[in-house]
């Protein structure tokens, strides 16, 4: 039995830190930059490897998406698309008491 619980408590957290059950959702955060999506990754990659050194940045099909992992909770994912006269950008976080005012910030100072 304990063997039981055990699997479907660490299942369950498994599961939390799959960026993908983060991003399908609606952001923590939605703003617009008058950047390009090349020049405003440029700017939150180095602040959020300064909160989280093996944060990574990935180039998608219009835009970067940056990725700061968490071992606990949910991936913190910031999504830089490219827009008619910069960038849309998308936040999303993980739960309340897992979020980083830290990142949140940084993507609010690259705008």
């Amino acid at each position: 039995m304990r063997k039981l619980i055990g699997g479907v408590g660490l299942a369950l957290l498994a599961g939390c830190s799959l960026p993908a059950s983060l991003v399908p959702g609606e952001p923590n955060l939605s703003k617009y930059s008058n950047k390009v999506p090349k020049d405003y990754a440029a700017c939150v990659l180095p602040a959020w490897r300064h909160e989280i050194p093996n944060t990574t940045q990935l180039a998608i099909s219009n835009g970067y998406r940056v990725t700061a992992p968490s071992i606990i909770t949910a991936d913190e994912i910031v999504d830089i698309v490219k827009s008619k006269d910069g960038s849309h950008i998308s936040l999303y976080q993980g739960p309340p008491w897992a979020k980083s005012g830290a990142l949140r910030q940084a993507v609010r100072d690259c705008l």
